[in-house]
């Protein structure tokens, strides 16, 4: 027992050594990843935009990048990967390293890329984050200024009929899309669908009153309302609209109809949480800024800054909102 006890020694004290090398190991290597998580940012962030420059999203991005800037002390950069109804640029954020200097902004649609794109090479519960729930806005009902649709109940009563009137959109699966579906499922009333590739030849469309309707965004069509070039016949906000008093809300003729627009900023999912966290609390710091707040209340957005829990739920809700409606309606792009 004696010898074997001798024998036994070196070798205890070699597994003993060994086990203390793993341990100095792992902390060797996680210490690193801690220390950058603790010194973010210390570099460029670049934000990814996966929608075309002029957009409503590239608009947010741009009134927020340079306070942003100011707030972080590093340079963000903003990034256009249009394509694919914000497919491509979104899949770049998902393939990106999870180390806060890649992060993104995405709207409404993002919530409902699972349901148009079954075959997304990205999962979106999966691969990414929410990280601020940043503005929203009411959608708005709009004709050409010269249309005989002068108001809601005058297109309601044209739109019982089938094939009577048209509703362009950005593109199928797109919130005008969807939205212009459940106003219609709460009307009673169809609409045939135009799909553009983007809001500007849709606008320009409408303008030209080569299609009867659309139902966008606030902030895209304000200017031309306010410029009598396009009449709004109603708002998809529970109530009225202070830039747009005179209009009334669709919940007036159909109660509890509600309807949004929104932007937020996502992340790749495995993104320490207090980058996170950090990144959400300038962000929401920057919308606050009065002069930042009084800029998107003029363009038309509701100034929310939630936090990643509030994103994460906002995209939970309105993925199943809407898929709800996209397997109803029957509505895709492939």
């Amino acid at each position: 027992m004696e010898t074997t006890a001798k024998m036994t020694m070196p070798h205890v004290r070699r597994r003993l050594t060994a086990a203390g090398m793993l341990a100095a190991i792992a902390v060797a290597m996680a210490a690193p990843a801690s220390a950058r998580a603790e010194s973010w940012p210390a570099k460029p962030v670049t934000l990814i935009v996966p929608y075309a420059a002029g957009g409503t999203v590239d608009k947010v991005a741009r009134q927020v990048q340079d306070g942003l800037r100011k707030r972080l002390a590093q340079p963000v950069m903003i990034d256009n990967r249009a394509g694919a109804g914000g497919t491509i640029g979104t899949g770049q954020i998902a393939r990106s390293a999870a180390d806060g200097y890649t992060i993104g902004m995405v709207f409404d649609a993002f919530a409902t890329e699972p349901y148009i794109y079954p075959k997304l090479p990205y999962a979106s519960h999966k691969d990414l984050t929410g990280v601020s729930y940043m503005v929203r806005s009411p959608m708005v009902l709009v004709v050409p200024a010269s249309s005989p649709y002068k108001t809601l109940q005058d297109y309601v009563a044209a739109a019982k009929k089938p094939n009577a009137v048209s509703y362009a959109s950005v593109g199928a699966g797109s919130s005008n899309q969807l939205v212009a579906e459940l106003f219609h499922e709460a009307a009673g009333t169809s609409g045939i669908h135009t799909p553009y590739k983007g809001g500007g030849p849709a606008i320009n469309d409408l303008l030209g009153s080569h299609v009867d309707s659309m139902i966008a965004s606030l902030p895209l069509v304000l200017p031309y309302v306010q410029a009598g070039k396009l009449r709004a016949l109603a708002v998809t906000a529970r109530q009225r609209d202070a830039r747009l008093p005179a209009v009334p809300a669709v919940a007036e003729a159909y109660k509890g109809f509600e309807a949004y627009s929104w932007v937020a900023m996502i992340a790749p999912a495995k993104t320490p949480p207090n980058v996170v966290g950090k990144l959400a609390a300038e962000v929401n710091a920057t919308l606050r800024d009065p002069a930042i707040a009084k800029l998107l209340a003029d363009g038309g957005f509701e100034v929310i800054a939630g936090d990643a829990a509030q994103a994460n739920k906002l995209i939970q809700e309105e993925s199943a909102r809407w898929g709800r409606l996209i397997k109803a309606r029957h509505i895709a792009t492939e």
